[in-house]
This record gives structure tokens, sequence and C-alpha cells, in this order.
């Protein structure tokens, strides 16, 4: 399968009179040219990193006789964490909506560009910066996961808000490292391992631009596109794209 492009918008017209592939390096170098000199790979991996480690083992250190029942709080806030991250990457990511079309410009118009269902690689590590979130993005998780924790602590108990806190960021860590893992070379020892090479593929599937804006939105456990038949395969594409054309309405 070859992939198209994601939309003109996302080429300059200066390439409008060269090939598909040309337009697309031209993209890939102008968008890499946006990142300052001063970036370094490590600091952005490393730093949430540690952040988001520090805040679990202050949460496992604070729980304390955590009872069989509050042990639930682990794969409540992991099926919440997998739907928060189907919805926001279906209808923000891949939609431009008012306040957030900064997201959509960085996902869609320059990610899904420069890589795509025949080219999923990065050429370097200072490509890192187009993959992962914001070094501050875990700072944002923290501060968005705050009253949350806190309602649980005085509404239930202490450990269930500990054991939720503790949960989101390794949720939010294990998205970005899979999402990396998947754009390593696929002879990384990491990108060998069979359950990267399994995740991979379905993310790849999205990168292909004619089906990114439908199918396989989770990055980390494909639940919520099992449970909103948004798993690709060719079958369900066949019945989706059957249905629309029955509906009057476009499949593409």
């Amino acid at each position: 399968m070859t992939a198209g492009a994601p939309g003109l918008g996302a080429f300059s017209d200066q390439t409008a009179g060269a090939s598909l592939p040309e337009r697309r390096e031209a993209a890939r170098d102008r968008i890499l040219a946006t990142i300052p000199t001063s970036y370094s790979p490590a600091v952005h991996f490393l730093v949430p990193g540690a952040l988001g480690m520090a805040v679990l083992a202050a949460a496992i250190w604070f729980a304390h006789d955590v009872k069989p029942l509050e042990w639930l709080t682990i794969p409540i806030t992991l099926f919440l964490g997998f739907g928060l991250e189907w919805r926001v990457h279906k209808s923000v990511l891949h939609k431009k909506m008012p306040l957030l079309g900064i997201l959509y410009v960085r996902h869609e118009l320059h990610h899904h560009v420069i890589y795509t269902y025949d080219d999923m690689t990065m050429r370097s590590s200072r490509e890192w910066r187009l993959v992962l979130m914001p070094a501050y993005a875990i700072v944002l998780v923290f501060v968005g996961v705050v009253p949350l924790v806190a309602g649980l602590w005085f509404a239930i108990t202490p450990n269930v808000a500990l054991i939720h806190l503790a949960t989101s960021m390794v949720f939010f860590l294990s998205y970005e490292w899979l999402h990396l893992a998947y754009h390593l070379p696929p002879q990384h020892p990491i990108g060998r391992l069979s359950l990267i090479r399994t995740l991979r593929e379905l993310h790849r599937r999205h990168h292909d631009p004619r089906l990114m804006k439908r199918w396989n939105f989770n990055v980390t456990v494909p639940v919520f596109d099992w449970i909103h038949r948004s798993a690709w395969s060719e079958k369900r594409e066949a019945e989706w794209r059957a249905k629309r054309a029955r509906q009057g309405k476009p499949v593409d």
C-alpha cells in the first residue's frame, strides 16, 4: 500500500510542480529546520521520564496497607486513559478545533506528513521532537490529574487517590515511550520486540493518510478502537464504506 498526501495544505506552494516524494521531502526539510539548534533529544526524553518516575515513586511511597478493592483503581484508571487517548486523538489531533489548532497542525500537518505508512522511521534523534509530546506535557498532565486525585483522596480513600496518580503517570510515560518505539528503525533492538512489532503495525496503519481520520486511534493498547469498531481491517473498512455509500455520505 502506498501512502498518499494528507492534503495540499501540508506542502509549500514552492513544490507544487514536484513529485509527491519530492514534496514530502521538502516539507520534511522545512519542518525539521524549525527545530531549535539548542534542542536536546536526551533532555526531552529524560526530564519528563524523571518527573513522571518521581511522582510515581512518591505515590507508591505514601500508599499504605492497600486493600484488595483499592487495587481496582489500576484497571479503572487505565481504561479511562485508553478512552481519553482515543477521544483526543480522533477529535482534537485530527480536527482543527478552536484554541487547539496548533495541536492539529503539529500532529496532522507535521507528524503525519513526515511519517507515513511507507516511511515510519525517524532518521535522527533530533526528530524525537516531532514524535514526543513537549517536555512540559508531563507537568500539564500532573496538574490536570491533581483535582481528581484530591477528590478521590477525600471522597474514597487516600490509597485510591495515590494509586490513580501513580497509574496516570505510568500511562503517560507508556504512551510516550511506545510511540517513540514505533518510529524507531525496525531493526533497532527495541523495534524487533514482538510486542512493539505488533503495536507498530497498528499505528502504521493509522499513518496511511487514507485511513488516519477513521481508524486506529489508540496508540498504546487498542481497547477503544475495539469498542468503537475503529480497529482497521480490510473487511471492516469495506463494511464501513458500503454503509456510507448507502447513506449517500462521502467515504474519503
